[in-house]
């Protein structure tokens, strides 16, 4: 049995890789989108997530626990598909409108959404230190906003639409986060996920079939690293500290996608939403530090 030192150091090591897959998964995303639209892209992604996933599950022996589920189950899952889809096609619209590291700043709103709609649903209290962090997180969209180009300012609403979107996704699987395992909702939530994308893409006539080699290979990318490794990193992570531990080393997410961004596409974003996004970014270790805080007294 690993001691506590090398626990705490594998988990910290797998909360990084997660913040640098999801991080550098936004790079291969924002390539994606400079050739098709988010509807394709996430129809293709989560599709690749799915094969992966299923794939894995082969290796590992757990193809019954991914695959079997009761019909109950299934509806539930559908659900949560269908508001992640609203999620992630805000989320990914606003990429196409701005930078990775901007995107990646304003998605740690879905932790914001998340204690608000946790409150509002679940009867769950915000404290102190949440509203220190709301505060924080509130003074980094205003910097944001304030005197923004119109682009800019369509991304940090579509991001904040997607950050409310993901924090209402999480509050549902919490409500029956013991129902259905973790390997099934990951698989079928992303093979959900990519079939209404295709089916509304399709009737829109916004789904395109994309046969250049290259633009495949960009999409894989994304699909191994956003769908499939920053989640099962992230799990890993939570396998050897708490929660509290790894949610505020992922926080560093993006600034692993603006590292990325620099060196791949040679771009960075402008100071005030550097600034504002560091607001966010203290906003939300600000409610995890005093959490834990709260739980050693």
């Amino acid at each position: 049995m690993a001691s506590p030192a090398k626990s705490r150091l594998r988990g910290d090591f797998w909360a990084i890789v997660s913040a640098f897959a999801t991080g550098t998964g936004l790079i291969a995303a924002k390539a994606a989108l400079q050739t098709i639209n988010p509807i394709t892209m996430n129809g293709y992604m989560f599709f690749v997530g799915a094969i992966i996933i299923f794939c894995d599950a082969v290796i590992n022996g757990k193809v019954a626990e991914t695959v079997r589920v009761r019909p109950g189950q299934l509806l539930f899952l559908l659900i949560v598909s269908i508001i992640f889809c609203g999620a992630t096609f805000c989320l990914f619209s606003a990429l196409s409108l701005s930078e990775p590291a901007t995107v990646s700043f304003l998605s740690r709103l879905e932790l914001v959404a998340t204690i608000v709609f946790a409150a509002l649903f679940l009867k769950e209290k915000i404290n102190l230190s949440e509203s220190t962090g709301l505060i924080l997180v509130v003074a980094g969209i205003f910097v944001m906003r304030y005197n923004a180009s119109v682009e800019l300012s369509k991304a940090v609403a579509l991001a904040t639409a997607a950050g409310l979107l993901f924090g209402v996704g999480e509050v549902t699987i919490k409500s029956r986060i013991d129902w259905v395992n973790h390997r099934a909702l990951i698989f079928y939530r992303n093979l959900f996920m990519s079939a209404i994308f295709v089916l509304v893409g399709t009737a829109t006539g916004k789904f395109v079939w994309v046969r250049d080699a290259n633009l495949l290979l960009i999409l894989c990318v994304a699909g191994l690293f956003l769908p499939y490794m920053g989640r099962l990193a992230y799990l890993k992570a939570m396998q050897n500290i708490n929660v509290s531990r790894a949610s505020i080393i992922v926080q560093s997410q993006p600034f692993f996608a603006a590292a990325a961004a620099l060196i791949i596409l040679g771009t960075f974003p402008p100071l005030r939403e550097v600034v504002g996004g560091l607001l966010i970014v203290a906003g939300v270790v600000t409610i995890k530090l005093l959490e834990i805080r709260g739980k050693r007294q």
